[in-house]
């Protein structure tokens, strides 16, 4: 354990702070998920192409996640975390709510970028604070409780707000869960106080310098390339898969956000935190567990997710879709944990900013940008079923991933933990 997480004065501050960590989780991921249960409404409103539904809920706001997350993620490192982390909250919960009042593709476009500026400094920090205050063994589990937060406000996130967009409408129900987020923004600035940002001795080195180094690490490119494509096809799953649902099952929105709530909030925080256990029990007796076991842990959630989109039946689409989410979050703790490892404590907040600007882009960006694409294109083709064959196709990118997390593992030299 380092030195900061040794200082730490009593195990019950640590587990505090994890739980307002995992609180910040669950409204980052609240505010950026439930607009996916409401693309329905949200394109006939605006007349919006599937292109643009996927420029809106991807690219617009991946692009300023990432290019964001580097000089927040160095402001991070140096100075207040919760400072930091309690302005990103207020930024992404009052962007959330301006969504609501978009009249146009531009502005919404406007919105959901801003959201992501917001959400940028979420991840580097959090993360930042995880890796002082526990030991490497325990990582993947405390990772695991803080991306908890995630599956939670995913999951609730498609079920509340496909109900209220029912009863309301979208602009009411994206203002509302916005509005929602600050009071969170104050309880992070009250309770993370003593998490200063960490300077290495020496004289002061410039970002360049901190991604260079890392960057130089085989371990860590083969870790970004790897986490940057199961980014890919599990942003393609989570922001896709209600309206598959509602196309190809003529399902109604409830039910589709119900089925994928139910799929991401209980599947998939099952598979998070047995996963968590399983890791922390793996990588004591070899590190290099962490990489191992997503190599096998998301191909296999692949085949198992192919098996839900080819299926006839939305009873079978909906179990395979479980169990698909299962299976891949039990590595999510796993692979992001490995990346706390590959950095130094004083560069762990630009490491997981170097990260998220990585699988921002060619993760969560492209990844809903280049199925909404395909399905616009194999429309000729395939009719009212192009949506399913473009998911159908975007599965191969979590076995590609595993070979890098194979590659990642081979390079893996330690020491730095």
């Amino acid at each position: 354990m380092d030195a900061t997480a040794a200082s730490v004065p009593t195990a019950g501050k640590t587990w505090l702070v994890l739980t307002v960590l995992t609180t910040v989780s669950f409204f980052n991921y609240l505010d950026r998920m439930s607009v996916s249960i409401l693309v329905v409404q949200i394109k006939r409103d605006l007349s919006l192409s599937d292109t643009q539904i996927g420029l809106v809920s991807g690219l617009s706001f991946a692009l300023f996640y990432a290019v964001m997350g580097l000089p927040i993620a160095r402001i991070a490192d140096r100075y207040n975390k919760a400072i930091v982390l309690g302005v990103c909250v207020a930024v992404w919960s009052l962007a959330t709510a301006f969504s609501g009042a978009a009249t146009s593709f531009g502005m919404l476009l406007l919105a959901r970028a801003l959201v992501g500026v917001g959400e940028a400094g979420c991840v580097p920090a959090s993360f930042a604070i995880i890796a002082q205050r526990f030991a490497i063994e325990r990582r993947p589990f405390a990772i695991s409780v803080f991306q908890s937060g995630f599956l939670l406000g995913s999951g609730l996130g498609m079920i509340g707000a496909s109900y209220f967009g029912e009863v309301l409408g979208w602009r009411a129900t994206v203002a509302i869960i916005g509005l929602a987020g600050l009071p969170v923004a104050v309880l992070v600035g009250l309770t993370l106080r003593g998490e200063p940002g960490r300077q290495a001795a020496g004289a002061p080195r410039t970002i360049v310098e901190d991604v260079k180094a890392l960057l130089q690490r085989r371990s860590f490119v083969h870790a970004l390339a790897a986490l940057s494509l199961t980014t890919f096809g599990t942003a393609a799953v989570t922001q896709w898969l209600p309206t598959f649902m509602v196309r190809s099952f003529q399902a109604p929105l409830a039910t589709a956000g119900t089925i994928v709530g139910i799929c991401m909030g209980v599947g998939g925080l099952l598979g998070m935190i047995s996963g968590g256990i399983v890791a922390g029990f793996l990588t004591k007796r070899d590190r290099r567990w962490d990489f191992w076991m997503c190599s096998i842990a998301y191909p296999a959630a692949g085949a198992v997710f192919l098996l839900a989109v080819l299926s006839s039946r939305i009873e079978l689409a909906a179990v395979f879709s479980f169990v698909s989410i299962f299976i891949l979050f039990t590595a999510n703790g796993a692979g992001l944990s490995s990346v706390q490892r590959l950095a130094e404590p004083e560069r762990r907040a630009t490491a997981n900013a170097v990260l998220i600007m990585v699988t921002a882009i060619l993760g969560n960006g492209l990844g809903p940008v280049i199925v909404g694409f395909s399905s616009d294109h194999l429309q000729a083709a395939a009719g009212a079923e192009a949506l399913r064959w473009s998911l159908a196709i975007s599965t191969i990118s979590f076995a590609w991933a595993a070979w890098h997390f194979l590659l990642a593992a081979r390079a893996d030299r330690g020491p730095v933990q």
